[in-house]
């Protein structure tokens, strides 16, 4: 029911601003750009190759669509999580988003270039897995423990947004797009799991994971769910998550 709350309000807000829009200026529609593609470059810290179209169909509006297409790449040594006692392998992380969204132009000439204010729509999810190999060292006199563990973390995303943002034109034909401002909202679906090859430690497992999500603030901790699955895996899933996000950065591309 919210999903499709998020589509009225996102067709609303188009069809409104279209019909505030209308002009009957067809000869500056007909003659600047009407097609940019861009680049989003920002999108690659989050391994993903991210794309823009934008058609304009009347002088001060435009319809945009963006796809990112997952790039998965290692992420343990990026940010500098392996340590004596973990050792992270084989490990992947990446997004794909789909975005739509409609844009209004400020001022009077012919656009899509200038100043301007956009609603959308974006579905984005995300996927990590990694092994690690673990030490513990335990007891006394101390007994040291190794053994592996599998992680393997998917979601989904699917928010309503407000931009906003400068676009314009150099060299002619090369495109910048300045988006900033941008805040949006929706809701998450979170599915994890952590498998053990040491059947001994998979309590400690659960207990750590029920630890970090209690810490949570109650209203998130009430949508996840943490089960044992068997004698050697911990499974976590969590739905109707609340999910705000800010989003800014720069395109570039080409307009013809």
């Amino acid at each position: 029911m919210k999903t499709k709350m998020f589509f009225l309000i996102f067709a609303f807000c188009s069809v409104y601003a279209f019909g505030q829009d209308v002009s009957t200026d067809s000869d500056t529609v007909a003659h600047g750009p009407k097609n940019v593609l861009k680049f989003l470059p920002v999108n690659l810290a989050l391994n993903s190759l991210s794309f823009e179209y934008e058609r304009k169909f009347s002088p001060k509006s435009s319809f945009t669509f963006g796809l990112g297409i997952a790039s998965p790449k290692p992420f343990a040594d990026k940010f500098g999580i392996n340590s004596a006692d973990n050792k992270i392998t084989n490990d992947a992380f990446s997004t794909m988003s789909v975005r739509a969204a409609y844009r209004h132009y400020a001022g009077h000439k012919a656009r899509p270039f200038g100043f301007y204010f956009s609603p959308y729509l974006k579905y984005q999810k995300f996927a990590a897995n990694a092994d690690n190999h673990r030490t513990t060292t335990e007891g006394f006199p101390p007994v040291t423990t190794q053994y592996d563990e599998k992680y393997d973390i998917h979601g989904n995303t699917l928010n309503f947004g407000l931009q906003s943002g400068v676009q314009f034109l150099i060299a002619k034909i090369v495109c910048v797009d300045f988006y900033f401002l941008g805040i949006e909202a929706g809701l998450a679906t979170v599915t994890a799991t952590v498998k053990s090859a040491n059947v001994v430690m998979i309590d400690k497992v659960e207990s750590n994971v029920r630890e970090n999500v209690d810490k949570l603030p109650p209203f998130l901790a009430k949508k996840i769910k943490v089960t044992r699955n068997g004698s050697d895996q911990v499974d976590v899933n969590g739905s109707s998550i609340p999910y705000p996000w800010l989003r800014s950065g720069i395109s570039i591309g080409i307009a013809f």
